[in-house]
């Protein structure tokens, strides 16, 4: 492909996520007037599908700093959204959980976020709207993407 071509998808790639990051900011904001931004729902994301973890190992996986977790940890506590427990008897070690008002906040951000791209990719016929998903699973499933191979 030209340069110009790549220059355009680039270009058209940075508006979209531009747009869905504004449109999801905001749909955020509608549903859980705490001011909780999108970093939280990563974390919840991450409880929900992997945890509990440790806060140092919870910031691995999100790639931030842990001191930027234990913040986001305790806003999250302070929401009743996650817990902290020991991990072990007899160490200072703790490890975070999501609850269940957390996995209920969360269920509300992921409606949310598919609400927002159902209606971003609303103009897509559906057999344009397959391709993208298509291609898309192709540029993130690690065993397909020949890019990686």
């Amino acid at each position: 492909m030209s340069d110009t071509v790549w220059n355009t998808l680039d270009a058209d790639l940075e508006e979209f996520r531009r747009r869905l990051r504004v449109r999801v900011r905001k749909a955020l904001r509608d549903i859980t007037g705490e001011g909780v931004g999108s970093p939280a729902f990563h974390i919840l994301e991450a409880l929900a599908g992997r945890g509990p973890f440790s806060p140092s190992d919870l910031a691995a996986a999100l790639e931030v700093r842990t001191s930027t977790m234990t913040s986001h940890i305790d806003r999250l506590e302070d929401l009743g959204w996650v817990a902290s427990e020991p991990a072990q008897a007899g160490t200072n070690r703790v490890r975070v959980q999501i609850t269940p008002v957390g996995r209920e906040a969360l269920q509300r951000y992921v409606a949310a976020r598919r609400a927002v791209l159902h209606d971003v990719l609303a103009p897509l016929p559906p057999h344009l709207l397959s391709a993208l998903g298509e291609a898309l699973h192709l540029v993130v499933e690690p065993t397909t993407n020949p890019a990686e191979a």
